[in-house]
This record gives C-alpha cells, structure tokens and sequence, in this order.
C-alpha cells in the first residue's frame, strides 16, 4: 500500500503514506516513524502519541506488514487514548465569541468542527508554591574547604561575587588555596590546591 493519509498527530496535520491497514486502524509512516492511526488521529499515550520504529511494532502490525494477517479482530483502543482533533480549533472559537459577543448565535453549519468536551484527567498546571509574601533568605558567607587539611572556612559572598578566582589562606595549615563562587541555588566555593 502506497496512499497518502493525513491524520492529526499531537496539535498539527500530518501526511504520512499508510502502510498496513486492521479493521479500523491504520499503521501510518510519518517521518521515518510508524503510528497507529484511528478516526483521523494517531493513538495517544498519556498525552504523546504512540510512535514505533520498524523493530519496536507490536506483534500484531509486524505481520500486517509481512501480509499475515490474523483472523482475529484488534481490541479497540479506549476513547481515552484517541486526542480531541479539534484542540487547536477549540481556543481560535473561545476567542472569536469573546470578541463577537454582540453578533446572535446562529447555527454551526454541517462541515463546522465538533468541540469535544476536557478530557477530565487534564488539569491545569499548577503556580509556583511559594507565598508571595515570603522572601527568600539572603546569603552572607559562604562555606569553602581546604583542599589540604579539609578545614572549614567562612568567607564572605563579597569577597568572590563576581565569579573570578581568589585566593584564600588556610588557617589551620597556614597553606594558600584558589577559591571561586559558583552560584547554583546558593553560592558554593570551588577550591583547587598548589603544591
């Protein structure tokens, strides 16, 4: 089989050329990649559509392609998995009748597309957890260790700020060792030693 089939994968319409074809399904080849393709729309998995390579086929699409086609008919795949087509379409309409909310409410015609409720396990994304009156703590020294005698030192987040290597004395050891801030979440000191 070498037809062309245009089918919705993820937000956009795609045309791949169909390779084999079970009951109501078909297995279509967009992009060097196998999808499965139902109603117009490849089958989706938790929010991604299911795509294959050559080798990773379920059993049952491997041999409609070889032309062993089995007797027994594919289970249908839940209506959960095939995607609403029509999610694209779905925010231009919202906003078209927020700005022509004066214009009377007429009839969709015949070749108009079908809004198809929310998925209910889509929820929205949820704000930052932070309150807005908290604010973060403020850093005022910094823990580095020498790299000698692994004493601990305080230095000042003024002294290395800037981000360019400094050196430091050691206390214990009394040995000079290069320290350079490194702001991660907090600041953190880098330390290399000379001998």
């Amino acid at each position: 089989m070498s037809e062309g089939s245009t089918f919705w994968l993820e937000n956009k319409q795609a045309v791949g050329t169909v390779a084999a074809l079970v009951g109501d399904q078909k297995l279509v080849i967009y992009r060097d990649r196998y999808y499965i393709v139902i109603n117009g729309a490849a089958v989706v998995k938790g929010g991604k559509p299911l795509r294959y390579s050559r080798s990773s086929l379920p059993s049952l699409w491997k041999k409609a392609l070889r032309g062993d086609i089995p007797a027994v008919q594919v289970p249908p795949v839940p209506e959960s998995d095939i995607p609403a087509r029509t999610a694209v379409f779905r925010k231009a309409l919202v906003r078209k009748e927020k700005e022509l909310s004066i214009m009377p409410e007429s009839k969709p015609s015949a070749s108009a597309p079908e809004l198809s409720p929310v998925h209910p396990k889509q929820r929205p994304l949820k704000k930052s957890t932070r309150q807005p009156g908290v604010k973060a703590a403020i850093q005022s020294v910094v823990a580095a260790e020498c790299p000698y005698c692994s004493q601990k030192h305080e230095i000042p987040v003024e002294k290395g700020r800037s981000g360019k290597p400094f050196f430091q004395s050691c206390t214990k050891c009394a040995s000079d060792f290069a320290v350079r801030f490194v702001q991660v979440t907090l600041f953190q000191a880098q330390v290399a030693g000379f001998k």
